[in-house]
């Protein structure tokens, strides 16, 4: 498979509950694709699968054409992640975590004393590396979950709401920070935010009780509904939040 991603027919029950309605989906190499959707429209039940947090009820989801079900550590080694607001240790300062979750991840040595230091600089926590995660705010934490996100370069990204509970200025540093690092990775993005969407991604899915309802390029979404908000609200009869 050429795409970095594909979801086939996936299927998702908690319990008696349908979250995702065979959805498929296939993200192309080294483009920003956004998911949209409301609040309980699946993104976040489509990620976790993606990830393997979650088992699909049915349907696949491939990374570079492995299997997240069937080979999860080929799949993951190839993804980084953030889902929700990222925890860390509060004894442990950045360079120790990194260090930590480095190491978890096969890395050692001089490749990963030199990861460490890029990607501290590339968030912009240089200041920080040697303080305890237990004085951060939120914005830091969040920083430092990029950071982990790539210190293995990981070809995709996979991204849940990662400027949740950020200020204003918090969200641009962190827009910057995504379309610093996301040259040459796939970016696939889930939000209900419009704007933090069409600043970072060409393309977006937009999803609703689980089912696909577009799936273009933001241009053409914008050409035929005027604008992303209106083809959100008019695809999703949704209130924007």
């Amino acid at each position: 498979m050429s795409e970095p991603i594909v979801i086939e027919n996936l299927t998702k029950y908690y319990n008696k509950f349908l979250a995702l309605d065979n959805l498929s989906l296939r993200i192309p190499a080294n483009e920003n694709v956004g998911l949209l959707g409301p609040n309980g429209a699946g993104k976040s039940t489509t990620l976790k699968i993606l990830c393997g947090l979650l088992r699909a009820s049915s349907g696949t989801a491939y990374i570079d054409g492995v299997s997240v079900a069937e080979k999860p550590e080929q799949a993951l080694a190839r993804i980084g992640v953030i889902v929700e607001t990222p925890e860390f240790y509060p004894f442990l300062t950045p360079e120790e975590t990194l260090g930590y979750l480095g190491r978890l991840r096969g890395m050692g040595g001089d490749e990963l004393k030199r990861r460490i230091k890029e990607v501290i600089k590339l968030v912009r926590l240089e200041d920080w590396v040697r303080v305890k995660i237990e004085k951060f705010s939120r914005g830091m934490k969040q920083r430092l979950g990029l950071a982990q996100t790539l210190l293995h370069d990981p070809p995709v990204l996979i991204l849940d709401e990662p400027a949740l509970g950020l200020d204003p200025r918090g969200v641009v540093e962190f827009r910057e920070i995504i379309e610093g690092a996301g040259k040459e990775k796939t970016i696939f993005f889930a939000s209900h935010q419009l704007v933090e969407v069409s600043q970072i991604c060409t393309q977006v899915a937009i999803i609703d009780h689980g089912r696909l309802l577009a799936y273009d390029s933001i241009a053409a979404l914008e050409k035929k509904y005027q604008s992303l908000e209106r083809a959100y609200l008019e695809l999703t009869e949704a209130p924007l939040e």
